[in-house]
């Protein structure tokens, strides 16, 4: 607890004096408003990293000065944490003039000392074990409307992971686990997107709903044949003009050779918050968390939210009786009022473990 409050007091130190600096920008350029560049160094604290230093640096923009769309943006990140991981991650969401195309990207390198339970939903916290593992990833996606805010487009995926340092006899060993010798997994396949969402980094009214569906196999230079489909469902309900309440439903499935790379997680930063991000895998996975978001005053806001979910081998071993439960609450600072970019620090409890995390955006 200490830790992290000394980290939420550290970085709402530091974003104070870029919030500062941003306000003067804009007044005295409100002609470059959509030209807007953020940059700023961060101390982050999470189950996964311990402690991480890094910066970020965000450019927003409007293609062709279409004042109708929503902003796009181009994000670099760097992250060195105590655990010796190290992350750099280049993503962009870029909204073509009236919306017409959108295109999505999204590369990064990894090298992530992490923790592995093996698969199950019932995985028990004994089997823990300690790996390391160097990874390369890169994720195109391009969209086109096809009639109102319904989009048809394409996503192509290619993941390089080298072979899994572990401890002998460890769970990957017990379990045979597939991928951990390295390899290559590269797939592609059709997206079906529906967005009504009137904000893109935190919107307060309309909907989200997206199908992807994702086929590796050797011709398309994948060293595993498995195949992927998720479903991504979020709707946002303006209760008042300072409160906002935010739903959401995932779900996963994985079919074939499926390396642990590519499974089902659950936990993380963005949904089942207190949960090691990971800490139950295996190949169909369901989970839903409700929002409540609250302006105060100035750039400040808060959140309470609460999730649930489970994994499963097959679909039909879903059970109501192995759902994991999450909840907690969290600050928003304003990063950008304009725009409604939050930098977003939540606590998150759940059994057996909790955790804060430190991230640019809402979780959903």
């Amino acid at each position: 607890m200490r830790t992290g409050l000394f980290t939420l007091l550290l970085l709402t130190f530091s974003v104070h004096a870029l919030a500062w600096q941003h306000i003067k920008s804009d007044t005295a350029a409100k002609a470059a408003a959509n030209k807007n560049v953020l940059a700023f160094p961060f101390a982050v604290r999470s189950l996964e990293t311990n402690w991480g230093f890094g910066g970020i640096a965000a450019r927003f923009f409007r293609p062709g000065h279409d004042t109708n769309s929503r902003t796009s943006d181009v994000n670099i990140l760097g992250l060195y944490t105590l655990r010796s991981q190290l992350i750099l991650v280049l993503s962009s969401t870029i909204f073509f003039p009236k919306e017409d195309h959108i295109a999505r990207f999204q590369a990064s390198y990894s090298y992530y000392p992490d923790d592995f339970w093996g698969l199950g939903n019932h995985a028990p916290f004994s089997a823990k074990t300690g790996f390391s593992q160097k990874q390369y990833f890169i994720n195109p996606q391009f969209l086109k409307r096809i009639q109102g805010n319904l989009y048809l487009g394409v996503t192509y995926e290619y993941q390089h992971t080298g072979p899994v340092s572990y401890p002998e006899g460890s769970v990957f060993d017990q379990e045979n686990t597939t991928g951990r010798h390295g390899g290559n997994t590269s797939g592609i396949g059709p997206i079906l997107s529906w967005d009504t969402r009137n904000n893109a980094y935190s919107p307060d009214r309309g909907g989200f709903a997206e199908i992807q569906y994702e086929y590796f196999r050797p011709f398309t230079g994948s060293d595993f044949k498995f195949t992927l489909l998720s479903i991504d469902l979020r709707k946002f309900f303006h209760l008042s003009p300072k409160s906002v309440l935010a739903i959401q439903g995932l779900g996963g499935l994985t079919f074939g050779n499926t390396p642990f790379r590519k499974l089902e997680e659950l936990g993380g930063t963005d949904m089942m918050r207190g949960y090691y991000g990971g800490r139950y895998t295996d190949k169909c996975l369901m989970a839903y968390q409700a929002e409540y978001r609250r302006f105060l005053f100035w750039r400040i806001g808060i959140v309470a939210f609460a999730a649930t979910g489970e994994v499963a081998s097959t679909p039909g071993r879903f059970d109501l009786d192995g759902l994991h439960y999450t909840s907690g609450g969290g600050l928003r600072f304003a990063l950008s009022k304009e725009e409604k970019l939050n930098l977003r620090v939540d606590y998150g409890v759940a059994k057996h473990s909790n955790a804060f995390t430190v991230q640019l955006r809402e979780a959903f």
